[in-house]
């Protein structure tokens, strides 16, 4: 399995970041969720399109990784993030 299916790897995702920020330049909490949906979609695909399975014996194989709110801030320089409440 590649790396960047078993680990998020922001970078990759850095145009939905970008595409998102545009309209939305100080809302570093959803620009980092575009990044980890795309990232989720990406992996999804992937192990659809190779017939892995994600769930083994009802476990999640890879488990989920956080959105990465860190990495827009520090990449983007975006505010600390307004958590919906």
């Amino acid at each position: 399995m590649p790396q960047h299916v078993s680990e998020m790897q922001p970078d990759r995702y850095r145009d939905v970041a970008e595409r998102y920020l545009e309209d939305h330049p100080d809302d570093t909490f959803w620009a980092a969720m575009a990044v980890w949906r795309a990232y989720l979609a990406e992996r999804r695909d992937w192990m659809r399109d190779h017939q892995m399975r994600r769930y083994v014996d009802g476990r999640d194989t890879l488990g989920t990784p956080r959105p990465p709110v860190a990495w827009v801030r520090l990449t983007f320089g975006t505010p600390e993030a307004r958590w919906p409440g």
